[in-house]
């Protein structure tokens, strides 16, 4: 059963997935795909299983379409819908319990009902999935939140949880925010870099994809072969929204090329606390570098200024120039490219962040903590329901890496999205570690926001601008760390 809030059509919503794709389902093979993985994946499932009496999951999460969680009302032989579905019901039966959803398109909405309904101790939901920044982040220094680590059953080492948020959201012993395949919309959340395969062939750009298998897709070659690249297509001699760019970006994209070249914005002391560290000489270097690399306005286009007259979805925006081929190359996270370029004409490639330099052994991915792929539980789930709660989490992110994971990553990703063999191998380097910081969690005196303007050219000076904010930055950290040790 599911609750729908804010006039959301559910199944519209669940169907636009794959409304690009132009494939008739095949809903046999989808269903029989869905049940030979979970076959495969028995063994720890029945370990988890339990008795809970007819009890009811409650969970409240963020839905929409280009970052969907929820399953169908029913399989519709949609090869990841199916999983989600099948997903679902083998935990209800293995559990012997049933699951409801409560369903909402707005981060804030969630969150605001989250809050009263805590704040009146009603004990509604079970477990909340949805953003990290401006969601949960609010949420758990607050005490609304349960702390995770002593939750029963959830194995929070293991791969089906994000061992990125354990190692960087958990200090004092606490740790309030997971990630992982869970939420289907942890398989959106990497940011990445596409190329437009003709345009790139026409000015006789290497071989991307060789690059990054050899360890040479660097700053360094995303400067080389963006420079001279841009046209004033409507020869007014100035560059604008009309014109044709070398790469197109949103804001985030700052950060992701910080993080892939090793940059850290926190990092933790012996005592397993965060610090923060964005002017230490290492990252003021990266920073510079990247910022030589991306700041210039001629062969650059911010797409977060981009407006299309009656369009409100911003992947549409700051995915048309790209999809349009009005821009070589594009700087996004993996939502608006599942969304939104199915149907591009022209082929297209994708490619993880570059790395700072070849002496860099692997390649970092950042994972935006803006769609709803954070989950958390509320701090009125106690008891019974509690142990019941994290024995159905650990079930459904089990069975999310390994049969929802399966038909998402080889179905949606490597046959609908990825348009050759080679994009199939940089799916396999995107998808080994997703990062997801502290700092651009909390942005802690706006000094995450700061950072990535300032990585992608929108504003300059960072060292000025930081040397202003730091205190406040500190500030608000220390508050956090303080607010985590009074949570008993």
């Amino acid at each position: 059963m599911k609750k729908i809030v804010s006039g959301i059509i559910l199944a519209a919503l669940i169907l636009q997935l794959c409304s690009c794709a132009s494939e008739s389902p095949q809903t046999t093979d989808s269903t029989d795909a869905a049940t030979e993985d979970l076959t495969e994946t028995s063994g720890y499932i029945d370990e988890l299983a339990a008795d809970w009496g007819g009890e009811t999951l409650n969970i409240i999460v963020q839905h929409y379409s280009s970052h969907p969680n929820v399953p169908p009302e029913e399989m519709n032989g949609e090869a990841v819908d199916d999983a989600l579905f099948a997903r679902d019901r083998t935990v209800e039966e293995k559990l012997n319990i049933s699951i409801d959803y409560t369903v909402y398109e707005d981060r804030a909405e969630l969150k605001s009902d989250v809050q009263t309904a805590i704040n009146a101790g009603d004990a509604s939901y079970d477990f909340i999935i949805t953003s990290m920044a401006d969601g949960l982040n609010t949420l758990a220094p607050e005490g609304y939140l349960q702390n995770l680590n002593d939750i029963a059953h959830l194995s929070l080492d293991s791969e089906w949880w994000s061992q990125s948020c354990r190692e960087n959201l958990t200090f004092g012993g606490k740790q309030y925010i997971t990630s992982g395949p869970i939420s289907l919309d942890y398989y959106y959340s990497p940011c990445v870099i596409c190329f437009n395969q003709r345009l790139c062939d026409e000015y006789g750009l290497p071989n991307l994809y060789e690059a990054v298998l050899s360890g040479g897709w660097t700053l360094d070659m995303y400067n080389t072969i963006t420079k001279d690249v841009a046209r004033d297509l409507d020869n007014d001699g100035k560059m604008g929204d009309d014109d044709f760019y070398a790469f197109a970006c949103d804001d985030l994209t700052g950060q992701a090329f910080y993080i892939g070249c090793g940059g850290t914005q926190t990092e933790f002391t012996s005592d397993r606390l965060p610090a923060l560290t964005m002017d230490s000489e290492k990252n003021i270097n990266i920073l510079d570098r990247i910022i030589n690399a991306v700041y210039d306005d001629s062969s650059r286009l911010l797409t977060e200024q981009f407006k299309l007259d009656g369009v409100t979805d911003v992947t549409i925006t700051k995915t048309w120039h790209f999809k349009n081929s009005m821009s070589m190359l594009l700087g996004y996270n993996m939502s608006g490219i599942i969304s939104c370029l199915r149907d591009m004409e022209d082929d297209y490639g994708i490619i993880p962040m570059p790395k700072l330099d070849e002496n860099r052994e692997r390649y970092l991915t950042y994972g935006s903590p803006w769609g709803p792929c954070g989950v958390a539980v509320p701090v009125t789930n106690t008891g019974d329901k509690l142990e019941m709660t994290g024995n159905a989490m650990e079930m459904m992110a089990y069975i999310s890496q390994t049969s929802v994971g399966e038909q998402m990553y080889n179905v949606t990703l490597q046959e609908k999205v990825s348009r050759d063999e080679n994009s199939k191998q940089m799916l396999d380097i995107i998808y080994e570690d997703i990062i997801f910081d502290l700092n651009g969690i909390h942005n802690f005196g706006n000094s995450g926001n700061t950072l990535r303007s300032c990585a992608i050219g929108r504003d300059e000076n960072f060292m000025s601008k930081y040397a202003s904010l730091k205190t406040k930055a500190e500030t608000e950290l220390n508050k956090l760390i303080e607010e985590y040790n009074s949570i008993d």
